[in-house]
């Protein structure tokens, strides 16, 4: 029989956090789901300690796919497989190195019905190390400004992990992720998700747990790969606009969200080289709204231009920038909306 939800979790490299991931999903109160775990050639022992969790859990057996990629083909890719095997009509995404309220899937199962909504949305609690954080997730009331909200990355996030989404939606071709875009991968299916929605409802509870300490992950450390995958995300999208003939409509809401992406990235980044390579991306765009940044944000890409390459801590320190707190957010971010209006 079809089931209801198939619930994806990509697994790589996540040994200390599985079978706490594992345990959140099984005792899940909702029971018409599959699981779909990929193992994306993880080269630790995280299979072995998700299998011995799931012989704690005879009666879910045989709604649980486990499929082994032979080799490391990225987030993206791995979240595609698990698709491909989906059968639910809804879908809902987690990270093996997070977890979720055992109510989570029946709740946001439930708002989709009592809506008659496309996709159902929860609030996060960020997880760090000693402390957590209650995040809430904006959804506007009016359709017509979903797309807007995804695209400003301010108050909706843009992570695909708490929310359960029409498995129609995501069969889309042009909301699977192309080859290759391993960073802002969520925030690309996203702004598509988001765009053919026809409605969107909200569970105003922090049904998400979102771990900020695992220092494995790939939105810790930035590198080549970050500024590249940036870029293509900002083509596609600027391409995604173009077709549907939108650009010009977004393109303050655009042309924000890159110059917020460069300053996040060059603050994080620890390669003065990268720096010095990339400082001059979008630059025209950057001048055009300098004046209005705060002036230690100013201040740090004047060093950054004038190739005064400080390590990243103080770069933090010049511009006032903050990498403590929720998933997207930078001290630019909070000011996303005034900028764009």
């Amino acid at each position: 029989m079809t089931p209801a939800v198939s619930l994806l979790v990509p697994v790589y490299n996540v040994s200390p956090y599985i079978e706490r991931c594992a345990h959140s999903l099984f005792r899940q109160t909702f029971e018409d789901m599959e699981y779909i775990f990929v193992n994306d050639a993880t080269p630790d022992n995280s299979m072995e300690i998700l299998q011995a969790v799931i012989e704690q859990y005879p009666e879910a057996k045989q709604r649980i796919k486990i499929v082994h990629h032979d080799k490391n083909q990225g987030l993206a890719k791995t979240r595609q497989t698990a698709l491909a095997m989906a059968k639910g009509k809804y879908i809902a995404v987690v990270d093996s190195d997070d977890y979720i309220e055992p109510e989570m899937i029946e709740l946001l199962y439930k708002q989709l019905g009592k809506e008659n909504a496309s996709i159902a949305v929860c609030d996060l609690q960020c997880e760090y190390d000693g402390y957590s954080e209650y995040v809430p997730d904006v959804i506007p009331d009016n359709r017509n400004e979903y797309f807007v909200e995804i695209l400003k990355a301010d108050q909706t996030t843009v992570s695909l992990w708490n929310k359960l989404v029409k498995r129609e939606l995501y069969l889309r071709e042009d909301c699977k992720v192309p080859a290759g875009l391993n960073y802002m991968e969520d925030r690309y299916v996203m702004t598509r998700l988001y765009f053919y929605a026809e409605k969107i409802t909200k569970v105003n509870q922090a049904l998400y747990h979102y771990v900020h300490y695992n220092s494995q992950s790939l939105t810790k450390s930035k590198n080549r790969m970050h500024f590249e995958n940036w870029l293509l995300f900002w083509k596609l999208t600027d391409d995604f606009l173009a077709e549907k003939q939108l650009a010009e409509i977004y393109l303050p809401i655009t042309e924000c969200s890159k110059i917020e992406g460069k300053v996040r990235l060059l603050c994080d980044v620890h390669s003065s080289a990268l720096r010095k390579e990339y400082a001059g991306i979008y630059r025209d765009v950057e001048m055009k709204y300098l004046h209005r940044f705060k002036r230690g944000e100013r201040l740090m890409l004047w060093l950054v231009h004038h190739r005064l390459f400080l390590p990243a801590d103080w770069l933090h320190k010049f511009s006032g920038y903050k990498n403590k707190c929720r998933i997207k957010t930078l001290s630019l971010q909070s000011k996303i909306k005034k900028i764009c209006h």
